[in-house]
């Protein structure tokens, strides 16, 4: 026997048992929902039967898209109005969120809220609604020395042990099964950590209730192995989830990140402790790990795959003091993707990894990232800029979404949105959909807002370079660029967009400006010389484009992808109308689908 554990390991603890009351007492004890002796089987297997069900839903038509692609088939249900309408309903609820200007809080989708509303509601009912909360014990007879809602949640908070773990995994097993990326997973991970912890807290306090009642909780906690190791293990899960509260985790990222690994060793040595081999509760600590420690095997050995050969990231301060990182890489990614950086030789910083979107095309041999310094970890990065030292860095990845360019391509037409530094996220995407016509949207929409004028220089000549290259008979391709501040008083429009053009623009091709007033109701467009085949229209003035106005003109016909990346407000405007183009497809008012997918960038 261990010296820490009470009695001999067995992986699950017996079941016999003797009822000492008379019949009517045995019935009401032996109930269903309040016998402790199937209390595992009963409160720990709905909640896995539960979370299972939900990642059913999601896998059934994961699957189907994949059988589809891979038999190079349509969907057959493709143009069938009944399907286009509920697939929008569903889409609907998938990109329907709110802002709460008091709060600064942008909420998740409207289905997400749903599905975390479904769960609180079924864990609380779960919880709440068998009688009784606490035993009415008797000097004749004892009914049992567990409260019963601190048995059930208990039972409950060790079954979402499993789906907490491996949900917060890059690489994971419900990615595998419903294709949605680590990324979009872990609001669900915090979630779930969360209703663990609060069941934990009710599973807890209705122990101390009794025994500060019978006068005998200092004698429970000294010679009590229970207690003290519940102590032990909610220190650690409180930490966990207070430090991922996202104001406290983005002031203190450094700090959460390096700490986070070392609670989540502490929480499970003493969880495993606490809950003593008690009935079936080893089994939840078997399934955990064994799912879990396979996906962190494969991505350490990945890593470390890719460390040879060595990686290097050098620093650009581009004239718009976004930070440009390249890291020369043989890595394989797709349009899309994003990474995992460690950098070494920055001191604390050394400590966590970071996450980078990969904004250069796959096969081009380098890794770019464009980054806007804020304070901390990239303002040291900024300041290694210029002066040619290269950086050993590790990548872990890629992840995300590999076939994102795919869907894009599969719409007959793509829009492309951006703001800030975001756009850097667009350039890739729309080298793919240029390159190859065949695969392509016949039409393609790019609309980018930035700041200030200096960020149209590297933005002006990446884009020309895409454009360069497109085929013959490609997508019709048109593209805004709004700047969305004053230009400087000492500069004209001509001189800041010949500045920001290529050296080896033909005079035969333009960009066409736009200059626009706050209150103006009329325009003036010059042009100006630049190498792109193609007309860029820059829009020059104060706010963001009208994007409800762009996502309603472009929701028609048989099928619209759309792209977003910029800060949250953008993200904001662009996933309502969305959502408002879905309830026009419910209601019959034009055909044909529309999705999106966004990622978050800030300025």
């Amino acid at each position: 026997m261990l010296p820490w554990l009470d009695r001999p390991i067995m992986f699950h603890s017996s079941r016999e048992d003797m009822c000492m009351g008379n019949a009517a007492q045995c019935e009401y004890r032996d109930f269903h929902w309040r016998y402790w002796y199937i209390s595992d089987w009963v409160y720990g297997h709905a909640t896995v039967y539960f979370m299972c069900a939900i990642i059913f839903v999601f896998t059934v038509p994961h699957l189907l898209s994949k059988i589809w692609r891979a038999s190079r088939r349509d969907n057959p249900l493709k143009g069938n109005k009944t399907w286009e309408r509920a697939l929008a309903g569903t889409r609907f609820l998938g990109y329907r969120t709110v802002y709460l200007p008091g709060l600064n809080w942008y909420s998740p989708a409207v289905g997400v809220m749903l599905l975390g509303s479904a769960g609180a509601i079924y864990f609380f009912s779960l919880m709440l609604g068998p009688k009784p909360y606490y035993w009415h014990n008797t000097t004749e007879f004892k009914f049992g020395s567990s409260p019963p809602i601190a048995t059930r949640s208990g039972w409950m908070s060790l079954g979402l042990l499993p789906f907490v773990m491996i949900a917060s995994s890059k690489v994971n097993w419900i990615t595998v099964l419903t294709g949605i990326s680590h990324e979009k997973l872990q609001i669900f991970h915090r979630w779930t950590s969360w209703m663990m912890f609060i069941l934990a807290l009710v599973h807890t306090f209705p122990f101390i209730i009794v025994h500060i009642q019978a006068g005998d909780m200092m004698l429970q906690w000294r010679t009590s192995l229970e207690y003290w190791t519940g102590a032990a293990a909610l220190i650690p899960q409180a930490w966990l989830n207070v430090m991922s509260i996202g104001p406290i985790r983005n002031r203190f990222y450094e700090t959460f990140k390096g700490t986070h690994y070392l609670a989540i060793i502490f929480f499970l040595f003493f969880f495993l402790i606490h809950c003593d081999f008690t009935l079936t509760s080893v089994d939840y600590f078997i399934v955990t790990l064994t799912l879990y420690l396979p996906t962190l095997a494969y991505g350490l050995v990945r890593t470390a795959t890719h460390t040879n050969p060595p990686h290097t990231a050098s620093f650009t301060l581009l004239e718009d003091g976004t930070l440009q990182i390249s890291i020369p890489s043989p890595i394989i990614w797709s349009p899309g993707q994003h990474v995992f950086l460690r950098f070494w030789n920055l001191g604390i910083h050394t400590l966590s990894t970071h996450p980078f979107t990969i904004c250069s095309s796959p096969g081009s041999g380098v890794m770019q990232f464009y980054v806007k310094p804020a304070s901390g970890f990239t303002a040291h990065m900024a300041k290694l800029a210029g002066s040619g030292e290269r950086i050993p860095v590790t990548i872990d990845g890629p992840y995300g979404d590999a076939l994102t360019a795919q869907k894009l391509g599969e719409k007959n037409k793509a829009v492309l949105v951006a703001g800030g530094s975001g756009a850097a996220y667009l350039l890739p995407l729309l080298e793919t959909l240029v390159r190859e016509p065949k695969a392509g949207a016949n039409e393609v929409k790019v609309v980018i807002a930035v700041r200030h004028h200096s960020s149209a220089g590297w933005l002006m000549n990446a884009i020309e370079g895409i454009l360069s290259v497109q085929k013959e008979g490609g997508a019709k391709v048109t593209m805004e660029l709004h700047v969305t501040d004053e230009m400087p008083a000492n500069a004209t429009s001509e001189a800041v967009i010949r500045d920001s053009a290529s050296s080896s623009s033909s005079s035969a091709d333009v960009i066409q400006v736009t200059d626009v007033e706050k209150k103006a109701t009329s325009t003036k467009t010059r042009t100006y010389s630049a190498s792109s085949q193609k007309g860029i229209q820059v829009v020059e003035g104060k706010g963001r484009p009208n994007l409800k106005a762009l996502i309603k003109a472009s929701a028609s016909g048989e099928g619209v992808g759309v792209v977003a990346c910029g800060p949250a407000s953008m993200i904001l405007d662009v996933k309502n109308a969305c959502a408002e183009a879905q309830k026009s497809i419910i209601a019959g008012k034009v055909g044909g689908e529309l999705w999106l997918h966004t990622e978050t960038f800030s300025w």
